[in-house]
């Protein structure tokens, strides 16, 4: 049963019995019109041949002698000349139809050879007037018949080009319905004219006893095998179409000829007939085939690059693509229009607690649903979880509550929110900007858990010139200082003596001055960015030690910071390590910080990197630790030098008696794992006295001092203000770079 079935699906397949989909019908269409430009200049050059051929053998030595020279030119080229004027308005027509956009010059040229073809049927009145049209036998009424069935079809043929040309004048878009009834109609006067060629040759009187009788025979029908072949070979419809086509064509010419009064079809010709019937079927089956695999791994390749990998809508530089297209097509293509992007917030749950394949499903669920509620508009996943949805402004709260909730209807008890930023578009705006503001408005309501909708407006115009002067401008400001790292002094929490200081990155900007970290560091995290600030504040801290160590002045110990984009993006190890052997300095000197919510995604990328630098010799630091929720198992998995405790831990730190209780558990713990303690965001005595009392090793705070310039701190430790601890071992000044 199953190999009848696996028989009957191959033989659906290989007779075109199975509905293709719209682009293979499209490629198919396409095709046949590309085949007809080299079919119609095939027949111009050959029609041109076979009129000067007419010409010079019949209609000049016979024009004195004629009555009139209608007589000559509809007896002998006539059908020539209709069938280049059929041929001619057929590649003028599959010139313009692949054509993107169609000028007035198309326009009118389209409309003159379709009117052209259509009044050509007037030309019969002359045909019968110079008694081309007999009708007084039966051979005569086949042959006058298929001369009108040519008019005819030219006629129809004509009428359809110009359909064609209206309706996309009109709607500026290609009538596939038009286009086939136009490859048709020429199809149909191609047969026709081979039927009627050959069909004359059969009837020429040539005597059985003429040696030239059986090369009439075989010229009899030259002219119709010549015609099917174009038809069939390179105008290819469905395999049981063409089946039903050429089988019903080779029968009733046969017929015909065998129905000649006088003449002769051979038992070994109609062998040899059927043998080309059946031949030139296969040709046709085999192309089409091979145009449908074709075409299906054509329509594969767009798919890829025109739809997102996981989820069946468009990416976004499709969107971009689309919008932009109809946007010059239409200059008004953006008025009533808005962006929205949306963000499943704290999606991350789901891969977490159910698996990354839960994950993938829920976002499949999600883009049906969006298209459930904003049906017809263009919808693409920019990454993640992601969304942008372009549609009309009316009623756009209404399909965003739909959204939302059904949102709240499959996240169960998860706590996962719809955020949705809108944008109106300007009509001039690229369509990237207008992402980006749509964006932007959504990560204004990123912490507003009450708020699901918010839009883009005029007062937050400064905020995002300025949001994309920052990611736009990185790569200047680094290559000319403006991007500085300020060092922020760490002591030991039992004699407040320096024992290093962190570098904290700064932006000092010619055009908005001072940037402060909130101002960049987030915008640069979002724009995936901030490993090029990071690796900056390397090369800054290196090279500024090595300067000191030149000139004889103190260091200390400097700890930079690294996030989980860092190890993503960069290969963070490589980065330190080729400053280190740049500017020769010694690994005691970096300290690495990385943050505690770092190390709670991507754990096989992070812990091969975090456990080389550590094998390396580099000292290793937990970064605010306290502000996530996998501390425990941070420390777990992980082997720091230093663990750093939020400063989150010190507010209310007189009056939340938890605190202090809190603060002695950790560093107890610390202690058992062997690792040493800096607490963050001292800024009183009785706290750094707690903190010294409870064996807090390192403190860092306001209380010491601020985050400051390069200069600034080395003039505090000059001065004494800072005192370098006797535990600092200074480098040898002798090993200079």
């Amino acid at each position: 049963m199953e190999a009848l079935k696996k028989v009957g699906n191959f033989l659906l397949n290989l007779l075109g019995f199975r509905v293709n989909s719209r682009y293979v019908k499209k490629y198919l269409n396409d095709a046949n019109i590309r085949s007809s430009i080299y079919m119609a200049s095939i027949v111009i050059i050959l029609e041109v041949w076979m009129i000067i051929r007419q010409t010079i053998k019949y209609i000049a030595p016979g024009w004195a002698n004629a009555p009139s020279g209608f007589n000559l030119i509809f007896s002998y080229i006539s059908l020539y000349l209709l069938f280049i004027m059929a041929s001619i308005s057929m590649l003028i027509f599959a010139i313009n139809y692949l054509k993107k956009k169609q000028t007035n010059k198309d326009f009118i040229t389209n409309l003159v050879v379709g009117g052209l073809s259509f009044f050509w049927i007037l030309l019969l009145i002359l045909e019968n007037h110079v008694g081309t049209l007999r009708f007084n036998n039966s051979n005569n009424v086949i042959a006058s018949t298929t001369t009108i069935l040519v008019y005819v079809s030219l006629a129809i043929f004509g009428a359809a080009i110009c359909g064609y040309t209206l309706y996309r004048h009109k709607f500026n878009k290609n009538s596939t319905v038009l286009s086939i009834v136009v490859i048709s109609c020429f199809a149909l006067i191609c047969l026709l004219f081979g039927i009627k060629v050959g069909y004359s040759d059969f009837a020429h009187p040539t005597s059985p006893t003429d040696p030239k009788y059986n090369v009439d025979k075989i010229k009899m029908i030259t002219c119709f095998l010549t015609m099917i072949i174009f038809v069939a070979c390179l105008l290819i419809w469905k395999p049981y179409i063409s089946i039903i086509m050429l089988t019903s064509i080779f029968i009733f010419f046969l017929e015909l000829l065998k129905s000649y009064e006088g003449r002769e079809f051979l038992d070994g010709d109609q062998v040899n007939y059927f043998t080309f019937l059946i031949s030139l079927t296969m040709v046709t089956v085999s192309i089409y085939q091979q145009r449908v695999a074709e075409a299906k791994k054509d329509e594969k390749l767009i798919h890829t690059a025109q739809y997102d990998g996981l989820i069946d809508v468009f990416n976004t530089r499709h969107l971009s693509e689309l919008i932009e297209d109809n946007s010059k097509e239409n200059i008004n293509y953006k008025d009533n229009k808005i962006f929205l992007f949306i963000n499943i917030f704290n999606f991350k749950i789901i891969n977490n607690q159910r698996g990354f394949d839960a994950g993938d499903n829920f976002l499949k669920d999600f883009a049906k649903a969006a298209q459930k509620a904003f049906p017809n508009d263009l919808i693409s996943r920019q990454a993640d979880d992601h969304f942008i949805i372009y549609t009309n402004v009316d009623g756009v709260d209404k399909k965003i509550d739909e959204l939302n909730n059904y949102l709240k209807s499959v996240v169960g008890n998860l706590f996962i929110s719809l955020k949705v930023g809108g944008y109106r578009p300007r009509p001039d705006e690229k369509t990237n900007r207008s992402i980006d503001k749509a964006r932007y408005a959504c990560n204004k309501i990123h912490n507003k858990f009450e708020v699901t909708y918010f839009e883009y407006d005029e007062k937050m115009d400064k905020e995002f010139e300025k949001y994309q002067y920052i990611i736009n401008s990185l790569d200047e400001a680094i290559e000319k200082g403006y991007v500085q790292a300020f060092y922020q002094p760490v002591v030991w929490g039992n004699d407040k003596t320096l024992c290093g200081a962190e570098a904290l990155a700064r932006w000092i900007d010619p055009i908005y001055g001072f940037l402060s970290p909130a101002d960049f560091i987030p915008v640069l995290e979002e724009a995936r960015l901030i490993h090029k600030l990071d690796a900056a504040i390397i090369e800054y801290v290196c090279k500024n030690m090595r300067i000191a160590i030149d000139a004889n002045r103190p260091v200390v110990p400097i700890s930079i910071n690294f996030s989980r984009i860092d190890f993503e993006l960069m290969d963070v190890k490589k980065e330190v390590d080729e400053r280190i052997k740049k500017y020769n300095i010694d690994k005691q000197y970096i300290h690495i910080e990385i943050t505690e919510s770092a190390l709670s995604e991507k754990m096989d990328l992070l812990t091969k990197q975090v456990n080389a630098l550590k094998n390396d010799g580099y000292a290793i630091w937990l970064d605010d630790f306290g502000s996530g929720y996998s501390s425990l198992n941070v420390l777990k998995d992980f082997d720091f030098d230093v663990v750093k405790i939020d400063m989150e831990f010190l507010k209310n730190f007189d009056t939340n008696s938890k605190t202090k209780d809190i603060l002695e558990c950790i560093i107890t713990l610390a202690d058992r794992l062997h690792m040493m303690t800096l607490t963050e965001g001292v800024e009183t005595k009785s706290q750094a006295d707690f903190l010294k009392e409870i064996g807090c090793g390192r403190l860092q705070g306001y209380l010491f001092g601020k985050p400051m310039k390069l200069e600034d701190f080395e003039d505090k430790i000059n001065k004494k203000e800072l005192v370098i601890s006797n535990h600092v071992l200074q480098p040898n000044t002798d090993n200079k770079k």
